[in-house]
């Protein structure tokens, strides 16, 4: 075994395989895949990452399997991709789900998206991770089920909806751009992990991974998700619609919460956005 989960045999070095079960929005280490023999129709299943592995940036979750590096096709000079979830439902608490990853093997329930060798630069790397924050946007994700009918997100799907253009991102929010805004939430909730260092370094950042804080990451995807819908140009009320249209995340978080927590911080920090405040922490 080396570092990042891979392993070496002689000159040979072997690349964990990532699958759709092992993925969550914003989180690439969300499971590890754990097999039971005497579950004979499905016996490789998804075992939850605790606080105390999600805390520890050295560590990476178990596949199935591993693949040899020669056998990965991946742009020359790129060390991570956009990923999501193949296998979807319009019921699901969430329909689409993406995940930057790093360099790997990966299964066909986890289709990636890749910059070509000659558009592995700095504007090849901004299509990708804006492209991750844009995915998990619940405004996006609203369209999204419109559109699912089966239990596969396809590519034909995906390639027809709606992202918001390069330029939209110049917008300004306060003293800072809507592209300086999701650049640091973005690193913020992806880059808690020494194998996602190759996506720091693309977006210029030289810190140590970024600590895993359950609450705090709860925070910064509601001011991403307010900040795609006013992006998208929705008004409060518009979103507060698309917000009812997420039943299931509604009853989970009356369940740990006693009210439609995630709702009430997206409008909040929606009403903080307009008013030019990037920075106030909402408390409820």
């Amino acid at each position: 075994p080396v570092a990042g989960n891979r392993w070496k045999r002689g000159e040979e070095e072997w690349l964990p395989l990532y699958e759709g079960k092992m993925v969550q929005a914003f989180d690439h280490r969300a499971a590890s895949v754990i097999v039971n023999p005497e579950n004979l129709n499905r016996p490789a299943q998804p075992r939850e990452a605790t606080l105390a592995e999600r805390e520890d940036p050295r560590w990476s979750p178990d596949p199935q399997f591993w693949v040899a590096a020669d056998e990965v096709d991946w742009p020359r000079g790129f060390e991570w991709a956009l990923a999501f979830k193949d296998v979807t439902a319009p019921t699901n608490v969430r329909t689409m789900i993406a995940a930057l990853i790093p360099r790997s093997g990966v299964g066909n329930t986890l289709p990636l998206l890749l910059a070509d060798e000659a558009g592995s630069t700095a504007a090849g790397a901004d299509a990708l991770w804006l492209l991750a924050a844009n995915f998990n946007s619940l405004v996006f994700d609203f369209v999204a089920r419109q559109k699912v009918q089966g239990q596969h997100l396809n590519w034909f799907i995906v390639e027809q909806l709606p992202v918001i253009p390069a330029e939209d991102y110049a917008r300004r929010f306060g003293d800072q751009t809507a592209l300086e805004v999701v650049r640091d939430h973005l690193l913020r909730l992806a880059y808690t992990s020494h194998d996602m260092e190759p996506l720091a370094r693309d977006l210029s950042c030289e810190r140590p991974p970024l600590s895993w804080d359950q609450e705090g990451r709860r925070h910064l995807r509601a001011r991403l998700d307010a900040l795609y819908f006013l992006l998208y140009g929705l008004s409060r009320e518009d979103a507060e619609y698309v917000l009812g249209t997420f039943p299931i995340v509604q009853r989970q978080d009356e369940v740990l919460f006693g009210s439609y927590r995630t709702s009430d911080l997206v409008l909040a920090y929606m009403n903080a956005l307009t008013a030019g405040d990037v920075d106030t922490t909402v408390a409820l």
